[in-house]
């Protein structure tokens, strides 16, 4: 301060001087007005000022500023969500004997002359014996029964099938003519009828077939003569002969039984395809399944007379190059239980003919053990069967998943950025983008309906995007990565990132198989599918904005009242503003004036402060410098000088008042240098 006045006061005393000898100084005053000219304070800003830098904050290579918020994993489906094999019931089903195939019985018996004349009456034949004699005309009834001696391939036997032949060959020297019942050989109650009419002599043959169909036969068994007749012969002399017999023979054929004591061939009983249902209970189609574990558990009881051999195969499976083939062998009344191992084996699920998908199909062929030994046989003696598919891990699964709606979890995305907290007023950002990253394993088409939206004051502002296709492989066990893209040409993005908000959520749906004309019904996952959804938000500083609102400190704790002496008074003041700036903003700028308690003294208006012009990029590449005045009267000139702290308070617009946007970079600055001269009276 003595230095501004040391001017003043060589004037002074210069004129002092010059004055004439007869002048009394004492009777003088010299009145000065000099001025003070004083800095007051300055704001050097960079954007590290204006921008305090966070994780959400960062610049390119060209400096310019963008705003990113990265969220990972924002949504995600698992396989699980899709598709999963669900706990299998035992199936159960039985193999029942039915009837029984069996060997072919034979059996004969020879009824000599002499016993059926003996039988008959007929003595005249007995006495003829040896001799040629007439042979007379027979007509009888009740002869007698003859043989009694069994089937040696059963003790008894009832059966569902099958006929039984009575062949006669006569050995007599006339034609007979008879009436033979079968009968049980104990009780002697008939068991079939047989009629044979006019058998040939010497050597004729005869024969009647009757069924056998719900006829039991015995252990032993008889043939009663009930008629014989014989035209004889006549007057003619014929050799009479008493040992000639009369030949029965019994034949059958198409055996089958359905209750016996028999003897049991070895013999298929049953071949048929059985289907365990691996419906996983929703519209999904399974086509093909390769199980990575699985156990296919087996219980057999058996009420059976002889040992099965169960041959099980699974049709269009594939084990390391080979069908699933396994036989095993049930012993007779016994139970057997085991696994067959699954694991790693692919499975055709389409060769149901009434249901092309998730039927698993097991052949089951059964097979009857003959052992050679009499056994008690019954048609309805069976195979319980009990099957169970334990311990199922899928190693992948093509087909069709159906159509379905999965709901993503909403969340909500952070935008508390410190250096927004800066600046009030509002902010639009003229090239934001959200991008999101997916990574899908997954081969199905799935439509993404994503509702992203921001809140302010209780009204949401929207993204409006289009829905997008998840990029998904069409290679099993491959996985395809894209970017879905939401910008300002396909969304309103700008409305939703017109800053400050209050929050931004985000949520949504995705569609299972939304297009099946379009895309068809070919899916497939392995155990390990998955999609993930990464979000990244971008906002370049390629913006508009308005009502900014900026403050900071030019000056504090200053102690400038004592700079004038003692009989000094001011007159008025000048406020200078020197302002250089690179940034693209227009600001308004009010200095207001505060004691030392921070009480306010004076608040003035600067007026404008203009940006610099941007270029067609929006970018400022010459500084603007602006000089302002402000004349203050004594009164205020005096609220200047004493206050302690000075604050400098701006409402900015970007260029041509928030109209055209521009970008923010890292080398953009303002200076604010505030000065005052002050107009003083002095009387020396």
């Amino acid at each position: 301060m003595n230095k501004l006045f040391a001017p003043a006061l060589i004037a002074v005393f210069a004129l002092g001087s010059c004055q004439s000898d007869v002048v009394d100084p004492t009777s003088v005053d010299v009145t000065a007005s000099p001025v003070i000219a004083l800095p007051l304070g300055e704001i050097g800003l960079t954007m590290d000022h204006l921008l305090i830098p966070d994780s959400a904050l960062i610049f390119d290579d060209n400096t310019t500023y963008k705003v990113i918020v990265a969220q990972d994993s924002v949504f995600g489906i698992d396989v699980n969500d899709l598709i999963s094999i669900p706990s299998q019931s035992p199936s159960n089903s039985s193999i029942t004997m039915g009837v029984i195939g069996v060997n072919n019985v034979s059996i004969s018996q020879d009824i000599t002359l002499g016993d059926v004349a003996s039988d008959a009456g007929l003595t005249t034949l007995n006495a003829a014996h040896g001799s040629s004699a007439p042979f007379p005309s027979m007509n009888e009834s009740n002869v007698g029964t003859y043989g009694g001696s069994g089937f040696g391939s059963f003790t008894s036997a009832s059966f569902a099938n099958g006929t039984l032949t009575l062949g006669l060959t006569n050995d007599w020297p006339v034609p007979v003519s008879m009436g033979i019942d079968l009968v049980n050989g104990t009780t002697g109650a008939t068991i079939l009828t047989y009629a044979i009419n006019n058998v040939a002599a010497n050597g004729g043959i005869g024969s009647d077939t009757e069924s056998l169909v719900n006829i039991t036969l015995p252990n032993s068994i008889g043939f009663k003569i009930s008629s014989l007749t014989s035209p004889g012969s006549g007057t003619n002399f014929v050799s009479i002969d008493t040992t000639d017999n009369l030949e029965l023979a019994i034949s059958s054929a198409d055996l089958e039984v359905y209750n016996a004591v028999t003897q049991i061939s070895t013999q298929a009983i049953s071949s048929d395809t059985q289907y365990v249902d691996l419906s996983t209970g929703g519209s999904e189609e399974l086509r093909e399944l390769m199980f990575s574990t699985a156990s296919f558990d087996y219980e057999f009881v058996s009420t059976l007379a002889e040992n099965l051999e169960l041959n099980l195969n699974f049709p269009g499976s594939d084990q390391n190059g080979s069908v699933v083939d396994t036989t095993i062998t049930i012993a007779a009344g016994a139970t057997t239980t085991g696994t067959i191992n699954l694991n790693g084996t692919v499975l055709d699920l389409t060769q149901d003919s009434t249901q092309n998908h998730s039927r698993l199909p097991i052949a089951v062929a059964a097979t009857l053990v003959g052992s050679g030994a009499m056994v008690n046989v019954d048609s309805s003696d069976a195979l319980d069967m009990t099957f169970e598919m334990t311990n199922l891990q899928f190693g992948h699964i093509k087909g069709f998943f159906g159509t379905q709606q999965i709901t993503i979890d909403p969340g909500s995305v952070d935008l508390a950025i410190d250096f927004l907290e800066n600046f009030d007023g509002e902010i639009s950002f003229s090239e934001p983008s959200i991008a999101m990253g997916i990574t899908n394993s997954i081969g199905l088409p799935i439509q993404l309906v994503l509702d992203f939206n921001s809140f302010k004051d209780g009204t949401a502002y929207g993204l409006n995007g289009p829905n997008y296709v998840l990029p998904y492989p069409t290679t099993l066990g491959s996985t395809a990565t894209g970017t879905l893209t939401y910008d300002n040409l396909n969304s309103s993005i700008v409305d939703v990132f017109t800053l400050p908000k209050d929050s931004i959520s985000y949520g949504g749906s995705v569609n299972i198989n939304h297009d099946t004309a379009t895309f068809g019904t070919e899916n497939f996952v392995t155990s390990s599918s998955s999609i993930s959804g990464d979000l990244l938000m971008e906002m370049p500083f390629y913006f508009t904005a308005t009502g900014l609102g900026f403050y900071d400190t030019l000056a504090t704790d200053q102690n400038n009242s004592g700079i004038l002496p003692a009989d000094a008074t001011l007159e008025s003041a000048t406020l200078l503003l020197q302002t250089t700036t690179t940034l693209p903003l227009d600001a308004s700028l009010t200095l207001s004036f505060y004691d030392a308690n921070w009480n306010v003294l004076l608040i003035k208006d600067l007026g404008l402060m203009e940006s610099g012009v941007p270029d067609a990029s929006g970018i400022v590449t010459a500084a603007n410098v602006l000089n302002t005045e402000l004349e203050l009267d004594a009164l205020e000139a005096k609220t200047v000088l004493d206050a302690a702290h000075i604050t400098a308070q701006a409402s900015m617009d970007t260029y041509n008042v928030g109209s055209d946007p521009v970008k923010l970079r890292t080398d953009a600055t303002l200076n604010l240098n505030l000065g005052v001269q002050f107009q003083l009276n002095v009387t020396l």
